[in-house]
């Protein structure tokens, strides 16, 4: 017995996709692909460098931060102030799971256009 064995079978597997579901795949994979490049565009906007990423990326966190160390918020302005803070930080992560995804979909669109091609040729 392998002592790294953990159970999984290493060895490669065929997964067959009927051609709708082909279809219906690389829909997904082109939709993503599409959304990144629209983020890519977004963030690239002079208007949304300026207020999105510039004021609500990182001065209204540091802004924020301020407020809290100064000990002069009220407990609910504080607790205030931390959800402000993990909105930041979920929007900041939408927004990069957008790229990632379209990263992703476009490594499984090019597989998947390997496959097809591979499939058709036997």
């Amino acid at each position: 017995m392998e002592i790294y064995d953990n159970g999984v079978d290493t060895e490669d597997t065929t997964t067959h996709m009927t051609m709708e579901q082909f279809d219906e795949y690389k829909a997904s994979c082109l939709y993503l692909i599409d959304q990144a490049k629209a983020a890519e565009k977004l963030a690239a906007d002079p208007n949304f460098q300026k207020i999105i990423m510039q004021n609500y990326f990182s001065d209204e966190p540091k802004r924020l931060g301020c407020l809290m160390a100064s000990g002069r918020m009220t407990p609910q302005g504080f607790e205030g102030a931390v959800e402000d803070l993990k909105s930041i930080g979920h929007l900041r992560n939408y927004l990069q799971d957008f790229i990632q995804k379209g990263n992703i979909a476009a490594g499984e669109l090019e597989n998947l256009e390997i496959a097809r091609a591979e499939a058709v040729a036997s």
